[in-house]
């Protein structure tokens, strides 16, 4: 026996066959598209947070290495430009390790 939907209802996009009774099969196909489509936006946003701390990273690195930048000053900043690219490659690795995991969860 399917659900009957109410006028107007935000579920009536899960209706696959417009005959305005929802079955359990068209919600599961429902629900399951909108986990994927979540999770989709989910791996894109992680992605571009990791391409952003990895092109962050380089660009400080090469930053420091030009000459403009003075040694002593390189001296005085080590502590936090060290502490700032392990903190942005722990983006990158998390990034990498939860899409690893994901992956092994789905197979």
């Amino acid at each position: 026996m399917g659900k009957k939907l109410q006028e107007n209802s935000k579920y009536a996009s899960a209706d696959a066959n417009s005959d305005g009774v929802i079955t359990d099969d068209e919600m599961d196909r429902h629900e399951r598209w909108i986990r994927l489509e979540n999770e989709d936006k989910l791996a894109d946003t992680q992605r571009m947070m990791a391409w952003i701390a990895m092109v962050v990273t380089i660009v400080a690195v090469i930053v420091l290495l030009t000459p403009v930048v003075a040694i002593d000053r390189v001296a005085t900043a080590s502590g936090f430009l060290n502490t700032f690219i392990v903190a942005q490659l722990g983006v990158v690795v998390g990034f990498m390790g939860a899409t690893a995991l994901s992956k092994t969860k789905l197979k």
